[in-house]
């Protein structure tokens, strides 16, 4: 035994000298396009920049509702989408065990046994046994750092799946909240039809009884019939519109179906400032897509130099150890120490490795594009929200003016029409523009507020890794 060890040391001595030798022969990542600054040109700041400190809270905090907290943590916990992007990031990480497993040596045993046995005419009897037991290693030696570049590409896709799973929660939560608001929406919709609907038909029931007096016509009482039917259908969309919703929540959700009672919220929440939207180049730090294209470009950029040492010569060590005996108390008598050590490289291959290298580095030039469309897709999404909020908040006031003045106009054309002194046809024509103009406000306070949704939603944020 003392021999074996005599052995094995020097072996294992020359197996760290190469080792330390192979760093210094170590191929330097791929840039992708040979750019230093792959980030492109950014403004110095948003058209409507603030300094409004960041909030800690989950976005979908400032909404201040109770409900939407419990259907977003019931989301995030059964979407599909997002465990699918769980188990994506789980086999990233495996994936990286596996590629870096290289980077130490691979030790194995073997055990066998026989048995012989023979009878002679004689009557004699005989018989063998042999036993075996064996121990090898193998490594190759990470001269040109292939085994290292490796394990570099699958840690940085860790990291991009990371990302890829707060993109995924970021993505259901927006989804999630905006369908939200859709529903408070078409609940306030089926309220103000049901609200003019008993109004029209209060209405219809004095136009007869003035027709029954002589100071109302015919026409009147069809006119205000043809209201009220109008009204009756404008109901169905709204009423089957709440009932998709329900049914993409509980999708949302991960479930088949969803009561309608757990749900009841009917006013919309009230928006709070805008909130702290900071500088452009603050996405790259903030939006989870854009740090996982970055990390899949760097990725892709090692891939290269993985694909590159793949042409050169690979040195490889292999070492066993058999004990061999015919009894099991004197295997350890008879031994055998095997060392080897091969180089083996390519020399004629039809191109197929500087093929695959010429592909790879297409495939990080392919995701340096892919990543200065994602930094430059997310300005213009931050700066659509930004113009969006502002444009329906104006929206907004303006329609709350004219509901005002139609409101005022409608008393005067109900006075004037119930003293004779102006056409039915001027009461009916206020009251549905007034109707109108009902429904437009509901509409452009939900564009409103989901204007912040897609604000939030395009600024990412670090509240992803504290929720």
């Amino acid at each position: 035994m003392k021999t074996v060890v005599s052995y094995i040391k020097p072996i294992m001595a020359a197996i760290l000298i190469l080792i330390v030798l192979a760093g210094c022969s170590y191929l330097d990542p791929y840039l992708a396009a040979f750019r230093e600054d792959r980030t492109p040109a950014l403004p110095s700041q948003f058209t409507l920049y603030s300094e409004k400190d960041d909030s800690s809270e989950p976005w979908w905090k400032e909404f201040g509702s109770a409900e939407l907290d419990a259907l977003v943590a019931e989301a995030i916990s059964g979407n599909f989408s997002v465990q699918e992007a769980w188990a994506r990031l789980e086999q990233a990480r495996y994936t990286a065990v596996k590629s870096g497993a290289d980077l130490y040596p691979a030790i194995n045993f073997a055990s066998g046994g026989s048995y012989a046995g023979s009878h002679a005419a004689t009557g004699s009897k005989s018989s063998t046994e042999a036993w075996s037991l064996g121990f090898s290693a193998s490594y190759e030696v990470d001269l040109w750092g292939k085994v290292k570049a490796d394990r570099e590409s699958s840690l940085l896709l860790v990291q991009a799946s990371e990302n890829d799973v707060k993109t995924a929660i970021l993505s259901l939560t927006g989804q999630l909240v905006e369908n939200w608001l859709a529903l408070i929406s078409a609940r306030q919709q089926e309220t103000l039809f049901n609200q003019q609907l008993e109004i029209q038909e209060k209405l219809l029931d004095l136009i007869k009884l003035r027709f029954s007096r002589g100071k109302s016509t015919a026409l009147d009482i069809y006119q205000q019939q043809q209201t009220i039917e109008k009204i009756k259908a404008a109901l169905i969309p709204v009423k089957s519109s709440q009932e998709k919703i329900n049914r993409l929540l509980a999708l949302l959700t991960g479930k088949t179906s969803f009561y309608q009672d757990t749900l009841s919220q009917f006013a919309f929440p009230q928006l709070q400032e805008v909130p702290a939207i900071g500088l452009p180049a603050d996405l790259i730090a903030q939006r989870p897509d854009i740090r996982s294209a970055g990390s899949k470009l760097k990725s892709s950029e090692w891939e290269v130099s993985v694909a590159k040492a793949d042409r050169l010569p690979a040195l490889k060590l292999t070492a066993s150890h058999t004990y061999n005996g015919d009894e099991l108390g004197s295997i350890f008598d008879n031994w055998l120490l095997n060392l080897a050590g091969n180089i083996t490289g390519p020399i004629f291959d039809g191109h197929r490795r500087q093929a695959e290298v010429e592909r790879v580095k297409a495939v990080a030039d392919e995701r340096l594009a892919t990543y200065r469309k994602t930094v430059v897709t997310a300005i213009s999404e931050v700066e659509n929200a930004l113009t969006e909020e502002d444009q329906y908040r104006k929206t907004v006031a303006s329609l709350v003016n004219q509901l005002r003045l139609s409101e005022e106009t409608m008393r005067e054309a109900r006075r004037r029409y119930l003293n004779g002194s102006t056409d039915f046809v001027n009461v009916l024509k206020e009251e549905l523009n007034f109707l109108q103009l009902q429904f437009d406000t509901i509409k452009a306070r939900e564009q409103m507020i989901a204007a912040r949704i897609h604000l939030y939603k395009a600024l990412g944020g670090s509240w992803l890794d504290n929720s």
